[in-house]
């Protein structure tokens, strides 16, 4: 069954160093916290540049959304973000964000090594067709425009959880969150292998 996401239900919070605030959108299993999640799903808003926090064990991809642009520092390599490019890196990593046109909003996706991983990917139209794999969790955010599910409105940061083929009618962009479950040694050991960073495919 699809389960709309309302942005003004999502549960937001304070960074620790103050450097901006998060929405979650989702984590899996229900009632997980930062040391307990296999996949997580947040919005950041960015005011204020300065280090990301070192997550352990923990993948991520991250995309901005909002804004004209994101540098990000990751292990002494500068990364330039434009919106809708998503940017993969180990949650071990020393990250630092500058933010050279002021703040900005970003599409995270933080998958638990060894237990599964994941990729985001944009897409601009008219009509969305999402087609969820079997045993995948499918996740679609709304990230600019406005676009219907059925007769119900879905604006910029609204998402749906899709278990069955759907539909999106409006003008925009969605981004496509697809997390896989890790399901044998040797994905495990691949996953466990990840560093550094690469551009396209999967805190604040």
């Amino acid at each position: 069954m699809t389960q709309i996401l309302s942005a003004e239900n999502y549960l937001t919070m304070p960074w620790a160093n103050g450097g901006g605030v998060t929405a979650q959108v989702a984590a899996s299993p229900p009632g997980s916290d930062m040391n307990s999640f296999d996949w997580r799903v947040s919005i950041a808003q960015i005011v204020h540049g300065g280090p990301f926090s070192e997550l352990t064990g923990v993948d991520r991809v991250l995309a901005l959304i909002d804004g004209d642009s994101l540098q990000l520092t990751i292990d002494d390599t500068p990364h330039c973000l434009t919106p809708e490019s998503p940017i993969d890196f180990a949650g071990e990593a020393h990250v630092e964000c500058h933010l050279p046109d002021g703040p900005t909003r970003d599409l995270n996706l933080m998958t638990r090594r060894g237990r599964c991983s994941g990729g985001m990917q944009f897409v601009t139209d008219a009509v969305v067709e999402i087609e969820p794999l079997a045993g995948d969790s499918t996740l679609v955010v709304i990230t600019r425009g406005c676009f219907f599910y059925y007769d119900v409105r879905l604006t910029a940061t609204d998402a749906l959880v899709v278990d069955q083929h759907t539909t999106l009618s409006g003008n925009g962009t969605v981004a496509v969150l697809r997390i896989t479950p890790t399901t044998t040694p040797s994905q495990a050991n691949e996953n466990n292998g990840r560093s550094g960073a690469r551009t396209s495919k999967v805190v604040d």
